[in-house]
């Protein structure tokens, strides 16, 4: 079974649509065929960064929109010097849960930043490091609140809205437009299914 070496790949979308379950699914998937591959995640993936994060998702920090983008940007550039570019170099895939699309959409679209002014910022400080693939989770926004009021509530966004997470869900729809780099999934499918779409997108790469 063979994939593309130095491959860098990331998981997105709404609370509670499952991508980080399905991060640890294929991660121990890679384990069993012997595929070097490292798993991290944003705002985080290093020291600085994971100290960040919790600046950047604590619900008691008062911080501006513009402060949480520049406190993302920083994390993240921290986060591709140490981690990301280091596991590609050594030919390793690196799985993201979460990159800079979650900034284009929670803090550019329905924080209103602008979209467009977040991917200028993206390209100016990190000259537009992407993921080779973005697999895009989507899911109603009345089937992410029933998850989210089952499991414990983890940062500031995490939150019972409908309307808060239809903003996300139509942020990411805009953001994923006519861009081949995304792999829609329909997160309300069985765990095996979505499993099975990702392995065959990635050996198809």
């Amino acid at each position: 079974m063979k994939f593309k070496k130095n491959l860098f790949i990331s998981f997105e979308g709404p609370e509670a649509s499952g991508k980080s379950s399905q991060i640890k699914i294929l991660s121990s998937f890679f384990k069993r065929n012997g595929i070097k591959h490292i798993i991290t995640r944003e705002p985080g993936g290093t020291k600085i960064s994971e100290k960040l994060r919790k600046i950047i998702l604590d619900k008691n920090e008062e911080i501006s929109s513009t402060e949480e983008i520049l406190l993302l940007m920083a994390a993240r550039l921290n986060h591709i010097n140490n981690i990301i570019k280091p596991a590609l170099k050594d030919g390793k895939i690196v799985i993201s849960d979460r990159f800079a699309d979650s900034t284009f959409v929670y803090q550019g679209y329905v924080n209103k930043y602008g979209l467009k002014n977040t991917k200028k910022l993206h390209k100016l400080i990190l000259n537009n490091f992407l993921p080779k693939k973005t697999f895009l989770f989507l899911l109603s926004s009345k089937a992410i609140n029933k998850r989210l009021k089952e499991r414990k509530i983890s940062n500031k966004y995490d939150i019972i809205d409908e309307k808060f997470h239809s903003k996300v869900m139509k942020g990411y729809q805009i953001l994923s437009k006519n861009d081949d780099r995304f792999y829609l999934i329909d997160a309300s499918q069985s765990f095996k299914d979505i499993h099975l779409k990702i392995v065959n997108k990635l050996m198809n790469l």
